[in-house]
């Protein structure tokens, strides 16, 4: 633990710059990472220099908290707030989602101090290579078992060891599933209220990320007849108007509580969207509402961190599971699922820059190469955050999106734009449902539809969520949870994708979104 006095003065922001650095080398912080914390611990310091902050006492705290290394400044005197400047333009909800991509420190003013916590990442290994070690680590003990172990061992160790471990981590999953669809929902649609600034440019936006989410996965339907197990009661009309109708009526829950309790992710979806639209209506009236709801959506992102930590474990229960128990055969048509998944993806990505291409009158190979670069921050990191600052810096120098909107768009983006996403839950959905045989008819497509569209918006950017989100899709489709096995392991692969072309993706959107606002420079553009 390092616990520092200074006053506030331009000589010790050089100091307290240096202490940081020193701390990041000494927890092992990715390069990256550690000029970040620097820069960002600079423009505060400076901030609050600009603000008459001067000769006030400042205390740097630095150390380790519940397994967690973290920096700490504390200020003394009046409320300033250093990044103030982000809020009186954008309004809370873009700094929110700053704070909740860990992009910016979290900032309080509690006793007379000013407070800004920022939580250091470790350096670790790759997901990808922490994914190989546990594949090949699980595929060697499951082989082994397999040969030198008795069938009365190898039993005994799936019944009483394996399966209550695996059965009691989807319990966890399936805990926290409803609320954190509830709370990310909820906070969603009430932080269309704190865009006070951009007001109708803010709802435009939004209204597009989430638009185009859900036409993408109403058009990953098209894969159905290649790997879902066939429409069923396509000639029986009356039932079909029966059972959609019965789908949007079963939305109504009877009570408050019940779909929580029952899991229901539908009747949550509706509860959080009506609560929403009442916090948005209310305003400022409901302001302590909406802080909880924030806060506790921050402690639900915390839980899937901690479960996040686990999933690798999980995995190598899962291929011993399939080795001990002779169900291999399930990975017979993997291939073609992973297949669909590359093809889906280089054809999404082509349709977004070929489309924006035609639409603003930019050559297409113009649009490939300014994409490029941040593409691959984000296909080598699969983090999001990772390629933040490329995003917002193509956005700006490449594009001439002007900086109002990219500084707002992007981090809005990274959460509520989602449409590749939105097309990998779909295309995972109809494989397992034609795996498992599934009865799909044209009310479970809308459905499938509708909740990948959802799920995919309301899963936060951190570890863990793809977990839960399977969990949801599968639990409300009817397809049963051993296909979480599966799922978890080809996520872990796909996730490179998912994020690059996801980046992709919302670059292209905020070009036509800018382009229908007159907030972009043509050509900048087309340069």
């Amino acid at each position: 633990m390092i616990k520092k006095q200074y006053n506030l003065t331009p000589e010790a922001c050089d100091e307290i710059s240096e202490e940081v650095m020193s701390f990041c080398d000494r927890v092992k912080t990715d390069r990256k990472d550690k000029q970040r914390y620097r820069l960002s611990v600079e423009e505060c310091l400076l901030s609050w220099l600009e603000k008459g902050c001067e000769g006030r006492n400042l205390t740097l705290i630095a150390g380790k908290r519940l397994f967690r290394n973290f920096i700490k400044l504390e200020m003394d005197g009046e409320a300033v707030e250093p990044f103030s400047a982000i809020k009186e333009d954008y309004g809370d909800y873009c700094d929110s989602f700053l704070v909740y991509l860990n992009l910016r420190p979290e900032y309080s003013y509690t006793r007379g101090k000013n407070n800004l916590l920022y939580r250091i990442n470790r350096k670790s290994p790759g997901q990808l290579t922490v994914l190989c070690i546990t594949i090949l680590i699980a595929m060697f003990v499951g082989l082994v078992g397999k040969f030198l172990l008795p069938p009365s061992v190898i039993g005994f160790l799936l019944n009483d060891i394996v399966t209550p471990f695996y059965d009691t981590f989807f319990n966890i999953l399936g805990c926290v599933a409803g609320p954190m669809v509830f709370l990310s929902v909820c906070w969603g649609i009430y932080g269309i209220g704190d865009i006070e600034m951009l007001g109708r440019i803010g709802r435009g936006m939004l209204i597009r990320f989430v638009g185009m989410t859900f036409l993408v996965s109403l058009g990953s339907m098209v894969v159905f007849p290649i790997l879902g197990p066939g429409l069923s009661g396509s000639s029986e009309g009356g039932s079909q108007v029966q059972s959609i109708l019965k789908m949007v009526l079963d939305i109504f829950p009877s009570n408050i509580v019940s779909p929580f309790v029952d899991g229901n992710i539908l009747q949550i979806i509706f509860l959080a969207i009506v609560i929403g639209i009442a916090l948005l209506y209310l305003g400022r009236q409901t302001r302590a509402i909406a802080t909880a709801i924030e806060q506790i959506n921050l402690m639900v992102q915390f839980l899937m961190n901690v479960i996040s930590k686990i999933v690798p474990f999980i995995v190598f229960l899962v291929i011993i599971n399939l080795i001990w128990s002779n169900t291999a055969s399930q990975l017979d048509s993997v291939w073609k699922l992973i297949i669909v998944i590359i093809a889906a993806h280089i054809v999404a990505g082509f349709l977004f820059i070929l489309g924006t291409a035609l639409r603003r009158k930019v050559n297409f190979v113009t649009l490939l190469k300014k994409v490029i670069p941040s593409f691959l921050i984000a296909f080598t990191s699969a983090s999001s955050a990772a390629s933040f600052s490329s995003n917002v810096s193509t956005c700006k120098k490449s594009y001439g999106i002007d900086d109002s909107l990219t500084g707002f768009g992007i981090p809005l983006g990274m959460v509520m734009h989602k449409p590749i996403s939105a097309m990998y839950n779909s295309i995972l959905v109809i494989y397992f449902a034609g795996v498992h045989h599934v009865s799909c008819s044209v009310g479970w497509l809308l459905i499938a539809v509708f909740i990948c569209a959802i799920v995919s918006i309301a899963t936060p950017p951190v570890p863990g969520g793809g977990a839960i989100a399977y969990s949801i899709l599968f639990t409300q489709l009817g397809i049963p949870m051993e296909a979480l096995a599966i799922a978890f392991t080809i996520d872990l692969i796909a996730d490179f994708m998912i994020t690059a072309f996801e980046m992709l993706a919302l670059q292209m959107t905020m070009i036509n979104v800018s382009s229908a606002m007159n907030l972009i420079d043509s050509k900048v553009l087309r340069s």
